[in-house]
């Protein structure tokens, strides 16, 4: 699974930790309920779509928070329409408000302004862990490097953190802005699958023919160092920096790609990391003998994706890629269930209306639960052992906990998950993680992303679907 961020900013790791304790103890109405016989689970998730249920969406309700705090990594700012809170978090949850609506440029400048002003040092952090997430989805690193804190300014003795936000603004900002061209119809390309089961599609790097993954978990765009060579790209600082993976973290060199295309797009001064040949590959343990290397030239990550609308159809092996819809003018608008808060989360809720949210990771291969899932729903989990949790330039044997099916609805979609492993990702986040939606979600149905409007949708594919070519080492 794959996990290829710089979600982690200084401020980010201790206000999780001021959080988790209390999300933890608190959050619940109840515990979920163990069985003690152990299972060897050797078959993958499986997560369908169930036909038979009516096509009526279920609306969120609140979040089952019992702090305010707690309220706000739940990603419910109407906890401040249930409960007493003091103006500066009142101020805050608006600022959340706004950014699950998507008016991310509002929502900055209302952090910003907590972020110099508040008196609160809880609501002060939270802000500038949330605005360094804000300006870096809008591709704002000059900004950031502005006020991000300087290294001199931590407290003597501080471990420098080299996979924090502002590290890399401090080098990013300096670069000359990106541009990017959409085409104005959509443009439909093939689509492969990694031996990691990853969506991988034709790309041409500064005029040369590779295969990147699709990755939504990146948060900008990887490129193995071989590829980066021969591409003509080379580092902007020698200053070697890191990125956060499933299974650790990892060293990159921050560069800029000058031309990359894709499926009609064109991304000119499109930033990027440059991670080692010998670290670009997962290596696959479900395999009889030694395991298998694969091999990934490089990732179009999140950074570029959020511009887009991205159809992704395994049943006809293609990918469509348009400029995002056009929100209806109508003041009742669809739901969103799609948001960006550090990280790309999915808006899933269970039968009695609990919301979940799941990180989208389509570079990771396996969907999994979180520990808080099996909490906020008390569902039944039971002891196993998983053969392997891939990442990149790692992987690790499992053995823990599993769910053996719980329901889950998308909007009018229920979702069937069964055999759903219980995982603790090394990755940090200002909202709680329930959990991580892989690439073996698109295998359910045809799914549509657009960052914009805050859409994930998964549609039943009108036949068969095709067995999409593996791409190999």
């Amino acid at each position: 699974m794959s996990r290829h961020t710089l979600y982690a900013v200084t401020p980010l790791s201790v206000f999780v930790a001021l959080c988790v304790a209390c999300a933890i103890s608190a959050c619940a109405p109840k515990k979920p309920v163990i069985i003690e016989t152990p299972v060897i689970i050797d078959a993958p998730v499986a997560v369908t779509i169930d036909p038979d249920v009516a096509a009526t969406a279920r609306r969120a309700g609140p979040s089952p928070s019992k702090t305010y705090w707690e309220g706000m990594r739940n990603l419910d700012p109407d906890y401040t329409k249930r409960h007493p809170v003091s103006t500066e978090e009142s101020r805050f949850a608006e600022a959340l408000r706004l950014v699950l609506s998507g008016n991310v440029s509002d929502a900055e400048l209302v952090l910003d302004s907590l972020r110099i002003n508040t008196p609160d040092s809880l609501v002060r952090m939270a802000s500038w862990v949330m605005l360094s997430a804000m300006l870096q989805y809008q591709d704002k690193w000059d900004i950031l490097a502005e006020i991000a804190p300087k290294r001199t300014d931590l407290p003597p003795g501080t471990e420098r953190n080299r996979a924090a936000v502002e590290e890399w603004a401090a080098i990013l900002g300096k670069v000359p802005k990106r541009v990017v061209e959409i085409p104005t119809r959509p443009s439909k390309a093939g689509l492969t699958l990694s031996m990691a089961g990853t969506p991988v599609i034709s790309v041409m790097l500064n005029g040369k023919q590779r295969f990147f993954w699709l990755d939504t978990g990146a948060s900008i765009s990887i490129v193995s160092s071989d590829v980066a060579a021969d591409a003509g790209m080379t580092p902007l600082s020698h200053d070697t920096l890191e990125i956060v993976t499933a299974t650790g973290r990892i060293p990159a060199l921050p560069s800029l790609i000058s031309n990359l295309q894709f499926a009609g797009v064109t991304i000119r001064n499109a930033k990027a990391m440059i991670v080692g040949v010998e670290l670009m590959q997962v290596r696959d343990v479900d395999v009889k003998g030694p395991p298998i290397a694969v091999r990934i030239d490089g990732i179009v990550g999140f950074d570029i994706l959020n511009l887009l609308r991205v159809r992704f159809d395994y049943s006809t092996g293609t990918v469509t890629v348009s400029q995002p819809a056009t929100p209806p003018r109508s003041k009742s608008r669809t739901q969103r269930t799609f948001f960006w808060i550090g990280t790309p989360m999915v808006r899933l809720v269970t039968s009695r209306g609990v919301p979940l949210n799941f990180v989208l990771d389509t570079g990771a291969q396996e969907t999994y639960a979180t520990e808080m899932l099996a909490i906020k729903t008390g569902v039944r989990t039971r002891p196993g052992e998983r053969r392997s949790v891939r990442g990149l330039a790692g992987e690790q044997r499992f053995r823990g906990r599993f769910i053996g099916d719980i329901r889950l609805w998308l909007g009018p979609q229920r979702l069937d998950f069964e055999r759903l492993l219980i995982f603790a990702p090394q990755l940090s986040s200002f909202g709680t993680i329930d959990g991580m939606l892989g690439s073996d979600i698109m295998r359910t149905g045809i799914v549509t992303l657009d960052a914009k409007n805050g859409l994930f949708t998964i549609e039943q594919p009108p036949g068969p679907t095709l067995r999409l070519r593996e791409e190999e080492d």
